[in-house]
């Protein structure tokens, strides 16, 4: 049986995108999806769940990402391993406040493995933190 992984994200820019495909890429078995086109009634079929996400304004969610995350939250998810990654600016007082609300949630109802957060796109120097943080879900 092969460990099944979905990735989730909402990108605006480009930036989470890019670093949700990057992800993607370190781990075969992963499936990814943009968040309007996953089906959380699915997720009994993971082992695994990967959430990515943009910040906006000041630390928050951005419509999108809220709306899955309160469909999430009220869910059975306490044997998913899950991660979280987003992107952001540091320039706000809440670096990637939106993976701060989804790390916060995930570790009191999943198995939480990991979170990462990146400024802006993704560069080279990033990627030994890609790799550490995707090594965490190979089975």
């Amino acid at each position: 049986m092969s460990y099944k992984i979905a990735i989730v994200y909402h990108s605006a820019g480009g930036n989470t995108k890019a670093l949700a495909e990057a992800i993607a890429a370190l781990l075969p078995t992963a499936e990814l999806y943009r968040i309007n086109e996953f089906e959380l009634r699915t997720l009994p079929d993971y082992d695994a769940l990967i959430v990515g996400t943009y910040t906006w304004g000041n630390g928050e969610l951005p419509a999108k990402s809220a709306a899955f995350y309160e469909e999430l939250e009220q869910l059975p998810i306490t044997s998913l391993k899950t991660g979280v990654f987003g992107t952001g600016e540091t320039n706000y007082n809440h670096f990637c406040g939106a993976v701060d609300h989804f790390r916060d949630m995930l570790f009191a109802k999943s198995q939480l493995l990991v979170t990462l957060k990146v400024e802006q796109m993704y560069q080279d120097s990033d990627l030994d933190r890609l790799r550490k943080f995707a090594s965490l879900f190979h089975n």
